[in-house]
């Protein structure tokens, strides 16, 4: 019974680094892509930061489960589960979705990038609490801190660690609600605060239901399915977080990139926000708009043909409509901004 409860274990283990694997093949993508802006415009150095914290917390959470090979002691519990599950995993995960939830209320709400001390403070403050939670890993007692407890092969977390990283958690999701709250009346164009809310809710649930497993009794005979369990819920937020807000432009990049970047640009320009989103995505200023100008003369050009004033009767063959050329007064219009013309208004992308 235990080998079969064991195999189930290593079973989740190696569907967690397939799917880890993804994650960086996801994020590697975007990567090479970072020029595509729906791409671009999804804040990419947050979402590779995310998928750091999603190795480290897997590591953490493999090392207190008890089929995750023998060989621990103190100083790899303090290090695997202390300072890479925790400090380094899921408290800077946590620091990645405030930081996203910061950022909408500063642009969408406040019309200004989060820069110098508007960014320095949030930052200090989030690696303030890694910092002195993995001091406190090294510095605290096994009694009170991080233990290995040889006959179950598990790394726990005595009862001084373990509340100071529950209130240190709690502090971070208190926060992040704070931040939702103070970016509900934002208004955008693909939904992302409801998007932030599915990911909050997520998580917090998530957060309780480890909370509970946490203070369950568990015997010895169910300490596999207890490592089951903590691996897999606080993996789940972590992936719902990273490919919500990746999986759709990764998927239209692939499918028909010139289309969606077209319906993208479109999208912004009808409700007004192409500032906001050029702040929102670090784009140069006017590259949203030059492109969405470009698009727009590509269809009066068209249009025109159409007038009653046109000889063009509709019968023979339509005019071949070429990419506009950057307008001589806008010097926005240059490097990157030529490859999306291209991409956007090849003849035949789909």
């Amino acid at each position: 019974m235990a080998g079969g409860s064991n195999g189930g274990g290593i079973a989740i283990i190696v569907i967690c680094v397939l799917i880890i694997l993804c994650n960086f093949a996801a994020a590697t993508y975007c990567f090479i892509r970072r020029k595509y802006l729906p791409i671009k415009a999804r804040n990419l150095p947050n979402m590779y930061l995310t998928c750091v914290a999603i190795l480290m917390t897997f590591i953490g959470n493999v090392n207190t489960a008890t089929f995750s090979g023998a060989g621990k002691e103190w100083m790899i519990c303090t290090i695997a589960v202390g300072w890479l599950g925790m400090a380094l995993g899921g408290m800077v995960f946590v620091a990645m979705l405030q930081l996203r939830a910061y950022s909408y209320f500063s642009v969408f709400i406040l019309r200004r990038r989060a820069v110098g001390v508007f960014f320095i403070l949030p930052v200090a403050y989030l690696i303030m609490l890694s910092v002195i939670y993995g001091a406190l890993a090294f510095i605290l007692a096994p009694s009170v801190g991080f233990d290995y407890i040889a006959n179950d092969n598990t790394c726990v977390a005595g009862a001084g660690i373990y509340y100071t990283g529950m209130v240190f958690m709690i502090i971070q999701i208190l926060v992040l609600g704070l931040l939702l709250f103070k970016a509900r009346k934002m208004v955008s164009c693909f939904h992302e605060f409801r998007t932030m809310l599915i990911v909050y809710g997520v998580g917090v649930l998530c957060a309780i239901i480890l909370v509970a497993i946490n203070h369950v009794k568990w015997s010895s005979d169910q300490l596999v399915v207890y490592g089951i369990l903590k691996i897999l819920f606080a993996f789940i937020p972590q992936q719902v977080y990273f490919w919500i807000i990746l999986a759709m432009p990764i998927y239209h990049s692939f499918r028909h990139p010139g289309s969606y970047l077209h319906s993208f640009v479109e999208t912004v320009e009808e409700k007004g926000l192409s500032q906001v989103y050029e702040m929102a995505g670090k784009c140069p200023l006017g590259e949203i708009s030059d492109l969405s100008d470009a698009g727009k003369s590509r269809r009066v050009t068209m249009d025109s043909q159409h007038s009653a004033g046109s000889n063009f009767s509709g019968n023979e063959p339509g005019p071949i409509c070429s990419p506009p050329l950057p307008r001589a007064d806008n010097v926005r219009q240059s490097g990157p901004l030529l490859s999306y013309y291209g991409s956007a208004w090849k003849p035949g992308a789909s």
